[in-house]
């Protein structure tokens, strides 16, 4: 799809929440609790609105972390990564992606679950710097209108801190 929607939950540890972002191309806009990130290809901008601070640094555009860089989240394949069916039943298929040779993630092993009739994810889990992330997508969905852009207006008064 061009530009998509998804509504996602993750659990981590004591960690559990819901979350959604869209992606239009490089853009995204991702909302995860009081946490929001606009990112443009380029920049991303993470609002936090109980602290009242903006971060702002450049897109890591090699990320795959669903959290980090959601117009990758899904891209494993390639030469990065070695699929193997782990198995396939009840119109699931089970999926271990290990990176190959000289893929130095931190992710490690992810382990993906796909809707065999849809062909769409339902669930991937991994191991992010010695902690079990499960993410659960609820929804995917044809994106309606565009991914929406950071405007400075918005965050008045706010602490922005620049990493650039």
């Amino acid at each position: 799809m061009d530009g998509y929607g998804v509504k996602f939950g993750v659990v981590s540890g004591d960690y559990e929440a819901r979350g959604s972002y869209v992606v239009e191309g490089d853009s995204y806009y991702l909302v995860l609790g009081d946490a929001e990130v606009f990112a443009d290809g380029a920049v991303r901008r993470e609002v936090d609105n109980r602290r009242r601070e903006v971060t702002v640094t450049e897109v890591d555009t090699a990320s795959r972390n669903i959290l980090n860089n959601p117009v990758r989240a899904f891209d494993f394949l390639g030469s990065e990564y070695t699929p193997s069916l782990v198995s396939e039943a009840d119109g699931r298929a089970v999926v271990r992606l290990t990176p190959a040779a000289g893929n130095d993630s931190p992710a490690g092993d992810v382990t993906l679950t796909v809707d065999t009739a849809t062909m769409r994810p339902r669930s991937l889990s991994y191991d992010y710097d010695g902690e079990q992330v499960l993410v659960n997508v609820l929804e995917v969905a044809p994106l309606a209108g565009h991914v929406r852009r950071f405007d400075p207006k918005n965050y008045e008064g706010y602490e922005f801190i620049d990493f650039r």
